[in-house]
């Protein structure tokens, strides 16, 4: 769709499941299974939902998804499908890894940085060969340090090639990274999990990221079990969900499976959704 002079578009990094649980929290299972039924194993549809935005001078490149990484018990584990990546859900709109200028991450738990790298023998390379890489400083030095009661989430495989690259751009707090796009941290899921502003000409597209993954994640208590603290997150989320209601943005949530992007608005005191489908 077109944002003001941005073109923008919504790309997978592969589908997957995860716990339903785990996704909300304390939500009893009887609240959320009525929109997001389990399959047997207790797991719950999801994506990864990555943004493609060109403008007049770039190909940015919002978070990674998955990635190609995993191995035969992982992908069982999550439901991996085999060949549902970044690159060949790209290549499906021809767009090609060199392609990309920016790489912009909200955080670097796997499901977000995964899609960066890929096996090469012995070594991970980066598949985005001209893109420069931008994450918060502190969430690069806790993911080093595996800061996180996810002890898996934060995976040497995927941090090795980018701390390599030369590329790694490391960020102190909200930044204007390119003129339209924009970063706030918001904190909650991890300590310097950032969100994502793309604006241009009076339009704003709000990307969330894990701050607020699906529609039914606008409800103040619903939070994830993977926040690492889960009061800030409701705190930071009813902020700025109140002012995407206030100014209508279209939002875009990183792991809905269906309903992919809304456009907020306020009614009677209460949020809500309006579906707005991009390509």
């Amino acid at each position: 769709m077109r944002l003001g002079e941005f073109e923008v578009e919504i790309v997978s990094g592969g589908r997957f499941r995860l716990d339903g649980g785990g996704m909300f929290g304390v939500i009893p299972q009887v609240l959320w299974s009525r929109v997001y039924p389990p399959d047997e194993r207790g797991r719950i549809q999801l994506d990864t939902n990555c943004l493609l935005v060109r403008t007049p001078d770039e190909l940015v490149l919002i978070d990674t998804g998955n990635g190609p990484k995993f191995s035969a018990k992982e992908q069982a584990i999550y439901d991996l499908q085999p060949g549902d990546t970044l690159l060949t859900n790209l290549a499906a709109k021809g767009v090609l890894p060199e392609e990309i200028t920016t790489v912009l991450l909200t955080h670097l738990h796997m499901d977000h940085v995964g899609g960066a790298s890929r096996f090469a023998g012995e070594e991970t390379v980066l598949e985005f060969p001209n893109a420069r890489f931008v994450v918060q400083r502190v969430e690069w030095d806790d993911a080093v340090a595996n800061r996180s009661h996810m002890r898996i989430s934060y995976r040497p495989e995927n941090l090795a090639p980018l701390e390599r690259s030369g590329r790694l751009e490391l960020l102190d707090g909200d930044t204007e990274v390119l003129p339209g796009i924009r970063t706030q941290v918001a904190g909650g899921h991890t300590r310097a999990h950032q969100s994502v502003f793309v604006q241009s000409q009076g339009e704003t597209l709000f990307y969330p990221a894990d701050l607020c993954p699906t529609p039914a994640h606008t409800r103040p208590a619903y939070n994830m079990g993977y926040d690492m603290m889960p009061y800030e997150n409701m705190v930071a989320k009813a902020e700025l969900l109140g002012r995407a209601a206030a100014e209508g943005w279209l939002i875009v949530f990183d792991h809905e499976a269906e309903r992919k992007s809304a456009r907020a608005t306020m009614e009677a005191g209460a949020l809500q959704l309006e579906p707005v489908e991009l390509p």
